[in-house]
């Protein structure tokens, strides 16, 4: 079996780093008025602000007794994050205490949809791993709508971070 994790939102509260986007995309609005959307994805897919990312412990401590209960033969992280973001992503898992096999961030160039991104690279993963069976923890609905549709057992990180998860893990 093969663990995936999100990170944005499910591992970690983006808020703040979103918030601090946001201001200077705000300052940015005497320019063409396509640019403050671009100032601020390009901001918020740096690590200028990834300092400001709070770990959400609520949803570290389940994946950790998932990890403890299940065993996954793979852990890996797979995220829309750039990969100009890989050096502090390390840094944040590490401290943490998640150890992956993998962490899969997205290219540069890279505009597909969240759910399609995921969706290819978790089954790219899943046969890299020789994995039949994958448990996806994400918090968009979005990504765990399309990911359940093609038969992949997914766990939305909100009702964990709500304490609202009252199955058993070992029914999973």
């Amino acid at each position: 079996m093969m663990l995936v994790l999100d990170l944005d939102g499910t591992l970690f509260d983006t808020s703040a780093r979103w918030h601090e986007c946001k201001k200077l995309s705000r300052e940015d609005r005497k320019t063409l008025f396509w640019v403050p959307d671009r100032v601020f994805w390009e901001c918020y897919q740096s690590p200028r602000f990834m300092n400001l990312d709070e770990p959400k412990w609520k949803v570290i401590r389940f994946v950790k007794r998932l990890i403890e209960e299940k065993e996954p033969e793979v852990i890996a992280v797979v995220s829309g994050r750039s990969e100009k973001q890989r050096k502090e992503t390390l840094k944040q898992m590490s401290n943490i205490g998640i150890e992956t096999n993998e962490i899969v961030l997205r290219g540069e160039k890279d505009f597909r949809k969240d759910y399609e991104f995921k969706k290819f690279v978790i089954r790219e993963l899943m046969e890299k791993y020789d994995q039949n069976k994958a448990i996806v923890i994400d918090d968009s609905d979005v990504v765990l709508k399309y990911l359940e549709e093609e038969e992949i057992e997914v766990i939305d990180a909100k009702t964990i971070a709500k304490g609202e998860k009252k199955e058993n893990m070992n029914t999973l």
